[in-house]
C-alpha cells in the first residue's frame, strides 16, 4: 500500500470518528430501495459496475422514469461506458452496488473521486458493500478483495469530497431474525458484530 492510500484511509478514519456504533445505524431493506427514494422522474443515473443492468430494471419496475446509463469493465456485456475516465457528461445520481469489495483500496478511492467528478451539484452517490461486521458474509465470495468497514467507507467518501453522508445497515429480517438479534444483542455489541448482511452509504455533492 502506498503512502498516499494510507494517508487517505487515516484521514477518513478521523473524519468518521463520531459515527455511531454499528448496531445504532438505521436499517434499510436494500440499497435499491434507498436509491429509489433518492431519485425522481427525469433524473439521470450512472450505474458503476452495472453487470446485467438489473438496477435499471429494478427502478423501471418501481415506476421511475429516469435516464439510465451503465458502466462496466466487462466488454462481453452491452454497456454505455466501459471506463469512467471516458465519460464526458455529468449525472444527477451515481451508484456502485456490490462493487468496491472487488477492488483494491487505490481503485476504490479513484472510483469515489470519479463519481464525485461525474455528478452534478447536489447529485447523490450511493455505495453498497458487504457488512464486514457480519461474521461470515464478506468471506462467502472468493472474488472479494477489500473489506470496507462502515466507518472507513464513510471516511473515504468524505475524503473524496462528499458531504451529508448517511450510512445504513441493509437486510430484510423476519420476526425470527429480529428475536435472535435481540437475544444476542449484548454479545454483538460487546464484540462489535452485526447481523445485517449489507451496508449502504448515501452521499451528496454539495
Amino acid at each position: 500500500m502506498s503512502y498516499t492510500e494510507w494517508n487517505e484511509i487515516f484521514k477518513g478514519r478521523k473524519q468518521s470518528a463520531g459515527l455511531r456504533h454499528i448496531l445504532k445505524l438505521p436499517i434499510a431493506a436494500s440499497g435499491g430501495e434507498l436509491l429509489a427514494k433518492a431519485l425522481k422522474d427525469g433524473d439521470s443515473l450512472l450505474d458503476i459496475g452495472a453487470n446485467d443492468r438489473n438496477i435499471g430494471a429494478f427502478l423501471s419496475n418501481r415506476g421511475l422514469k429516469i435516464s439510465y446509463f451503465s458502466c462496466d469493465i466487462d466488454r462481453s456485456l452491452k454497456h454505455d461506458y466501459h471506463d469512467l475516465n471516458s465519460i464526458d457528461r455529468t449525472f444527477d445520481a451515481a451508484a456502485a452496488f456490490e462493487v468496491i469489495e472487488h477492488m483494491g483500496v487505490k481503485e476504490a478511492i479513484e472510483c469515489f473521486r470519479s463519481a464525485f467528478r461525474l455528478l452534478k451539484e447536489g447529485g447523490v452517490f450511493m455505495v453498497t458493500t458487504p457488512n464486514v461486521c457480519h461474521p461470515v458474509v464478506f468471506w462467502r465470495d472468493c472474488t472479494h478483495v477489500t473489506p470496507f468497514r462502515y466507518d472507513e467507507l464513510y471516511g473515504l467518501l468524505s475524503s473524496a469530497g462528499f458531504e451529508n453522508i448517511e450510512v445504513y445497515r441493509c437486510g430484510r429480517f423476519s420476526l425470527k431474525d429480529r428475536l435472535i438479534a435481540f437475544l444476542y444483542r449484548p454479545f454483538l455489541r460487546l464484540m462489535r458484530l452485526d447481523y445485517a448482511p449489507g451496508i449502504a452509504a448515501v452521499a451528496r455533492k454539495t
